[in-house]
Order: structure tokens, then sequence, then C-alpha cells
């Protein structure tokens, strides 16, 4: 059994994963990309597989390798596994993702017990970005309690949790692209999804202006690359900002996948892909949008005056301390890893010259909505003091709290803001600053760090 772990400056902290399925020649090059990610990683087959989901650090995904040998003999045996752990009390807080799976091999009920489903050639950087899609539901759901534990500290009564669903049912996608593709689409998803075609960028874009979508597939004939700059623009907007779009690409395009990620596709499938790992795909996204989405009025409801700051709504700074305080606890207890983000108003002072203090508070207001619009589900944001909002991102490290905070910046920059009585839009340039959480950090000197690390330091 191999295990393997790497530094927090790569990714959300020691996310454990098993993979179940021997396979040499694939295996310890899948099991070396997965630690040099941050994963910790075993290696076992069937039984010892059982034992090691017994054990006392049980994994948070478990990768069921149908290129094994093994796998490739029984198969069943693999899929027994899967809906022995659907079935199971495990399912809450495990996920389970099938792959190297090849396209002829009969799913039949399989896939109804699986989270997810890699069809074809093992690609480990795409592997890896769906492993952080998986883990990110747990993550979800554990800052939900951790956070309505903070809330009843001020003696608040908490609404009921919630757990992910497990479907996605009358979700409303677009398609945009190729027309070609799209009965291939509609065929994969019409039982649980209203379909919508766009034969041009421009066309998606009113479409997403007047109506609300829960995820957009692009499919192209050729190359997603002119698809790019509407993906940009997407993730421009403040109401689109976290909406799910998959690419259906070519198998060379996908090679290259981490351009597509860096332009804001949310996931990438190899053309042609089988009605189940499409299926599947798009029920992941929704599910994981609609739960991030479930949370926010969650922690909106949990919110009181006790613990919101009047000017921004966000929460205050006493709630954030508090939760920090948990949260530096169960990183010294679990070794996961979080990072703060201070967000500052840099032009404030020019801001306050021009509009007067009244104008000065009405822009800090207008940028914590955009904040609270922004961040993740899981992600805090509480206003610490003047134009400082901090962010906490919880398993999260450094790296990726960078992309995640770029992006808010981003939208920032290119948001022109209004003032009542003022005709000029006002700009504003946003200073970011952040740190992440090591050992024998406390909460006073980990906030000290976030403020005084600027992002390229930082990264």
């Amino acid at each position: 059994m191999g295990t393997g772990r790497m530094g927090s400056d790569v990714m959300q902290g020691p996310a454990r994963v098993l993979i179940v399925g021997d396979d040499t020649s694939t295996d310890r090059k899948l099991e070396e990309t997965l630690t040099k990610a941050g994963f910790e990683c075993a290696i076992s087959g069937i039984a010892q597989g059982v034992a090691e989901l017994c054990g006392t650090r049980q994994p948070d995904v478990v990768v069921l390798n149908m290129q094994s040998p093994d796998a490739q003999e029984k198969p069943d045996a693999y899929f027994a596994l899967a809906k022995t752990l659907k079935a199971s009390a495990l399912s809450n807080r495990m996920r389970t993702i099938l792959v190297g799976t090849d396209m002829n091999l009969k799913l039949d009920g399989a896939v109804d017990d699986i989270d997810d489903l890699l069809i074809g050639d093992l690609n480990p950087q795409q592997i890896c970005h769906r492993l952080r899609s998986l883990i990110r539901l747990n993550t979800m759901h554990e800052e939900l309690v951790r956070r309505l534990n903070t809330s009843a500290k001020y003696g608040l009564d908490a609404p009921t949790p919630i757990t992910p669903p497990d479907m996605m049912e009358n979700a409303t996608i677009m398609v945009l692209g190729d027309p070609a593709q799209f009965a291939m689409i509609e065929n994969a998803l019409s039982k649980h999804a209203t379909l919508v075609g766009a034969l041009s960028d421009s066309t998606a874009l009113d479409y997403l202006a007047r109506r609300s979508f829960d995820a957009v597939i692009i499919s192209t004939a050729e190359t997603v690359e002119p698809h790019l700059p509407f993906v940009r623009d997407v993730r421009q907007q403040s109401r689109l900002f976290n909406l799910p779009v998959l690419a259906l690409v070519s198998p060379e395009e996908l090679t290259e996948c981490s351009k597509l990620y860096d332009a804001g596709v949310t996931d990438a499938l190899s053309r042609p892909c089988s009605n189940e790992e499409l299926r599947i795909r798009v029920n992941l996204l929704v599910r994981e949008s609609r739960f991030r989405e479930s949370l926010k009025r969650i922690y909106q409801e949990a919110k009181h005056l006790a613990t919101s700051d009047a000017l921004t709504g966000l929460y205050s700074r006493g709630f954030l301390l508090e939760h920090v305080g948990t949260m530096v606890k169960d990183a010294e207890r679990t070794s996961q890893s979080f990072t703060l983000a201070t967000l500052s108003i840099a032009n404030i002072a020019e801001i306050n010259e021009e509009l007067g203090y009244a104008g000065g508070d009405r822009i800090i207001r207008q940028i914590g909505e955009v904040v609270s619009l922004l961040i993740r589900g899981e992600d805090l944001a509480a206003r610490y003091s003047g134009s400082k909002i901090v962010v906490a991102l919880p398993d999260t490290a450094v790296e990726g709290a960078r992309i995640a905070i770029q992006r808010i910046t981003g939208v920032v920059a290119h948001t022109e803001f209004a003032v009542e009585g003022h005709n000029a839009p006002v700009s504003v340039r946003l200073d970011t600053r952040l740190a992440g959480f090591e050992d024998g950090d406390t909460v006073e000197a980990l906030l000290k760090r976030s403020q005084n690390m600027d992002l390229k330091a930082a990264a």
C-alpha cells in the first residue's frame, strides 16, 4: 500500500483518497500525481479496500480503478462495492468515482451508486480536478456545521442542517455551440433537465441575462477556443460568477485542460462521451451548485443582528474571531489547511474626499454585497474594520485561495459603482493580502499575517 502527502502550498489539506484496483503500470503514476497534488493516497485490492474503509482513517473519496486487471476480470465486484458504499452511512461523508472504464462496458444500474465517472484513458490533471470537486461537497457540509455551532455560541437558534441533493431534478441547461450534438445531449439529459439551445456567444449571453440556468454546456465540432472569451465574460458578471460551465472537447484539448480551467470552464469531457458520463457529470455540477446556493440561504437565515455588521450585512468582526478560533482548533486536530484573505479598498481616502464619508460608506456597503455574492458557499466574509473585509476559506491552501480571490477582484475591477447624487461612476481598487494557516498559529497571528502578505508574495 502506498501513501503520500504534500505541503500546504498546493491543495486544500491532506484529503484522503483510496484507490481500489492495483495496476503497477498505471496506478503508481496516478498515486504519484495525486500525492504531488496534495492528496493522501492508499492503493488496495477489493478485500484490503474494505478493511481500509472500516479503519479509523476513512478516505474522503474512493477511486474505483476499472483499468486494473482485477477490475477488468470481475467488474461486478467493483460495482457491488459502489452499491455497498452508497447504501451505508459512509455515503454521507465519502464520495465514489469510477475511472478508466471502457466505453463499451455495461454499467447498468452502477451509475446510480457513484458520484462521478471518467471513461477512457486516465488524465491525472482531470482526475485531480474531479476529486477536488467531490471533496468540496464535504467541505461545504462541514463548514455548515461549524458555522451553525459558532452561531449557537451567540444563543441563536440554528436552522435545520441540509445535505447535498442526490440527483438533479427540473434543471434548466443551456447548450451553446454545434447544433449537431444537441440531439446526443438531449438524449442523455432530457429526463432530468430542460435544454435551451444557443448558436452564438451573443445569444447565450442574452439568454443568461433574461433567465436563470443551472449550467451551461459548450459543445463544438472542433476547438472550444473561440468560446473561451464567452466564459471569461460570464465569470466577470457577479450574478453568473459561480454558474457551472461544462465543455465537450477533443481528446487533444483535454490534455491541456488547465488552459480551460484558467479561462473559467468548470470542467471538460472528451468527445465522444457516453450518455452516462455526461449525465453524471452534469448532475454533479448542478448538485454542487444548488448545494452551494442552499448553504448561502442557510447562512443568511442563521445571521442575526448580534452576528452581522450593520453597514455591509457581512458577518461581524466578533463572529469572525470566534469562528476562526474554531477553524484553528479544527486545523490542529485534522491538519487540514485554510486561508484568510484581507480585501481593502485601496482608494477609499480619495473616495471619501470626493464623495464624503457617507458616500464612502455606501461604496463599502456595495463592495460587501459584491463579495458576499461572489464567495463560494463555504467561505465566510466579515467586515474587519473600516474598508477591510476578511474572507476565511476553509480547506483551501494559499494557491487555491489566490485563484478564488483574484477572480473576485477581477469582477470588482470591471464593475462601475454608483452613489446617489454623484453623476460619474466610481471605480474601486482592491488591495488583496492573504496567508495560510501554519502550525502554531493563533487567531491574532494569522490575522496579522493575512494583512501584511500581499497576493504575489503569498503565492
